[in-house]
């Protein structure tokens, strides 16, 4: 069975990946979509031997998925929506001038995530989801969610790294002066 499998991912891979594409307009998440297709036509192998059209089912089910992660970012960019309004509303109230900087920054770094990174982000880390939470919330796989929590990660460690290094130049300095 798992050769069979193989077979069957390699013959409609690209095809699959093409569909959903031409869906979503997004490379990320056209694999994710594929990759979730595959996943359930493994769950379902047992069942495989009733598919009249194995090109056909794994088709529409692309196209399902697709749509279905469409309506999904739909539903994740009205909470994002509602995550940033709370998020405006709740640093308004920042009685620390000196976070305005950070705060500056880090909100730059979390708005150019992609939309579905940003959602599964912000769930994880300023909601305290888990990943099989965000995954069932989302009607995503866990191991999207684990992709688009470290695309943030890599993101952030790539566009905050000058502020950390100009901070620990001036912590380094105030040492050098105090000690």
């Amino acid at each position: 069975m798992e050769h069979e499998f193989r077979d069957i991912y390699y013959k409609y891979h690209s095809r699959l990946f093409r569909v959903a594409y031409y869906i979503l307009k997004e490379k990320d998440a056209a694999e994710d979509v594929c990759q979730d297709v595959f996943l359930k036509l493994w769950d379902r192998r047992g069942s495989a031997d009733d598919i009249e059209s194995m090109e056909a089912y794994l088709i529409q089910m692309t196209r399902n998925m697709a749509l279905n992660h469409l309506e999904s970012s739909k539903r994740e960019e009205r909470l994002q929506m509602e995550l940033t309004w709370d998020t405006v509303k709740i640093n308004e109230t920042d009685p620390i001038p000196e976070n305005d900087k950070l705060r500056r920054v880090l909100e730059k770094a979390v708005s150019q995530l992609s939309p579905q990174c940003r959602l599964v982000f912000s769930l994880s880390r300023f909601e305290g989801l888990t990943n099989e939470e965000i995954a069932s919330y989302l009607d995503i796989s866990k191991r999207t969610v684990e992709t688009q929590i470290s695309l943030a990660l890599k993101r952030f460690r790539t566009d905050l790294k000058p502020l950390f290094a100009s901070l620990l130049a001036a912590i380094a300095i105030l040492f050098i002066l105090f000690f």
